[in-house]
């Protein structure tokens, strides 16, 4: 996870911090190449339940295809917090599983690389990434504030702030560096407009809270070059990355070891 040790920046940012502010009027349809892409989701942690060797547990469920056959479903999380109840209810409802089951702290682009490896198994082995319910919640308070019908959302939720009369994004400038920030917690976006109010009310006036899916962003930074696109940062839950900190530390900042998963025996 060589990413966490480059997360200053992100920090001050899932902290509310910074310099300036300013608006910046392009459409949200921007892109860049897949390795630059993927290279943004190196500082955000993911957290994976794993087994002693570092291969993901594995679930067995129906195929809906076909529900007679049964697919592996691997599950990366965004709160350690949720990965942790699986691990309890596994020790609890699943010994044989459970007794070697531990949480496994990586980077989404370490799981982003791990389903892209398995992407011809798809028929077998399908992944989920799991957003907090709290997250979901907020998403689809806003969704619904905007006037849209919204039963569920599907994704991992990304939080972006707009104003002005334009809608343009808002962008966010820590020294040199004029960043775009899209965060995985509308608490940490909420606390940086709360910030911005005390310095340019005007402009705070007409900024809100939009959000979309982290699966959208990412597709919408692989379809083309474009030069704002540099300037996307993404922003993870502060509490993660407290979390993720604090194993860099304990560990020494080792990279992650977790593997392509394996296959577990299917439940009965």
């Amino acid at each position: 996870m060589k990413g966490l040790i480059r997360w200053g920046l992100v920090f001050s940012l899932a902290g509310g911090g910074f310099v300036g502010t300013s608006l910046l009027q392009q459409p949200l349809a921007i892109a860049i190449p897949e390795a630059e892409a993927v290279k943004r989701l190196e500082t955000i942690p993911a957290f994976a339940v794993t087994d002693d060797k570092g291969a993901p547990v594995l679930a067995a469920v129906p195929n809906p295809k076909d529900k007679s056959k049964k697919i592996q479903v691997a599950t990366f999380f965004m709160s350690q917090t949720d990965a942790q109840k699986l691990v309890d209810n596994l020790k609890a409802n699943k010994p044989e599983l459970g007794k070697a089951a531990k949480v496994t702290l990586l980077s989404l682009r370490d799981a982003y690389e791990i389903t892209k490896k398995n992407k011809d198994k798809q028929e077998q082995l399908v992944f989920q990434f799991i957003p907090t319910q709290e997250q979901v919640d907020y998403a689809k308070a806003i969704l619904k504030e905007s006037g849209q019908e919204v039963k569920q959302f599907n994704g991992v939720p990304m939080f972006f702030a707009v104003g002005g009369k334009e809608k343009g994004l808002l962008t966010i400038e820590q020294g040199k560096n004029k960043v775009i920030p899209f965060y995985f917690r509308k608490q940490d976006l909420q606390g940086m407009i709360d910030e911005l109010k005390k310095q340019k009310s005007e402009l705070s006036a007409t900024t809100k809270i939009q959000v979309t899916s982290l699966d959208r962003l990412v597709s919408s930074l692989l379809k083309a070059e474009a030069d704002t696109a540099g300037q996307i940062m993404l922003v993870p839950d502060r509490s993660a990355l407290e979390y993720a900190l604090q194993e860099q530390k304990k560990n020494g900042a080792q990279p992650s070891n977790s593997q392509t998963p394996k296959e577990q025996p299917k439940s009965k």
